[in-house]
């Protein structure tokens, strides 16, 4: 019988898991799996997605108390925060030890399109002594409309590093993004896994990777998923220019985010890179100790 959890009791959320079990965990061979014809077997091996039911989410939890938001957009057909009114969260009764955490899993169950309600989003949730730490989303399992989709695949190895691949199904036909690593910080922060240290530079970030986690000063080009657009019309693209800084993988002191400014294939719609450039500056964030303490536009 399930067990509803209320929102004042955010400590006992975890009291009802009873089982710490080891690792490897998930898809194991995603990095490999580069094309549609192989990666489709792994979306409908349905003895993966009996592992992940295995998981037993037996506790139904309030939406109230997850509200993190993800870190990096996936374009889909509803709000991306986990919050959703018509969803059913769940908490796992296994978890995972590491040091001083515990890691839970938390299932998002669709309940609205299909007959059968199953798990469409699933979240890593750290916790240090009883208090919630950090979140983040490992998988993703959504089918839209007209044959399109967004999936993501994980693997979580010995060392707890978390692997994490996106997979979206277009009219392109199909979008393969880079592989991300994260790795879990003794606080129970997650911050990005570099296999090599030393200077990153890629279309998407570029910075120093020092002990395979970002340290100092990066450029980036993210999503602008906290723009406003009635409020900045002219701000037209969907990513901006951000300069970032981080202290042991995580964010600190101020970063600022641009618009940016770049030109496009005519053909193909797709960004030309060496033209991007700084535009205006839009609005600022505050860390410290990789906790977001301010978020300020500018007029």
């Amino acid at each position: 019988m399930n067990s509803e959890i209320g929102s004042l009791d955010k400590e006992s959320i975890f009291s009802n898991t009873t089982k710490c079990f080891t690792l490897p965990f998930g898809y194991s061979d995603i990095s490999q799996r580069t094309t549609i014809a192989a990666i489709l077997p792994t979306l409908q091996d349905e003895n993966k997605l009996k592992e992940i039911n295995a998981l037993k989410f037996d506790s139904v939890i309030k939406k109230e108390l997850l509200l993190f938001q993800e870190e990096y957009d996936v374009f889909l057909q509803f709000n991306s925060d986990v919050n959703e009114k018509y969803d059913s969260i769940k908490i796992s009764t296994n978890f995972l030890c590491y040091g001083a955490c515990r890691l839970y899993f938390i299932a998002v169950y669709n309940n609205v399109r299909y007959a059968r309600p199953f798990i469409e989003k699933m979240y890593l949730f750290t916790t240090k002594n009883s208090k919630p730490v950090d979140m983040k989303r490992i998988y993703l399992y959504h089918e839209g409309e007209m044959g399109f989709a967004n999936y993501t695949l994980f693997n979580i190895d010995k060392n707890y590093v978390i692997s994490l691949q996106d997979y979206e199904f277009t009219d392109f036909p199909f979008l393969l993004t880079p592989l991300r690593k994260y790795q879990i910080l003794p606080s129970g922060k997650f911050c990005r896994y570099y296999d090599n240290s030393g200077l990153h530079n890629n279309n998407d970030e570029q910075g120093l990777v020092k002990n395979h986690h970002k340290e100092g000063r990066w450029l980036e080009f993210k999503s602008n998923g906290y723009i406003d657009l009635q409020q900045y019309p002219e701000f037209t693209d969907s990513y901006t220019y951000l300069e970032a800084e981080y202290k042991n993988g995580l964010p600190v002191g101020e970063w600022k985010f641009y618009k940016l400014l770049q030109q496009y294939n005519e053909e193909t719609g797709e960004p030309i890179v060496n033209t991007r450039k700084k535009g205006k500056l839009i609005y600022t964030e505050v860390y410290r100790e990789g906790m977001l303490e301010k978020r300020e536009y500018k007029p």
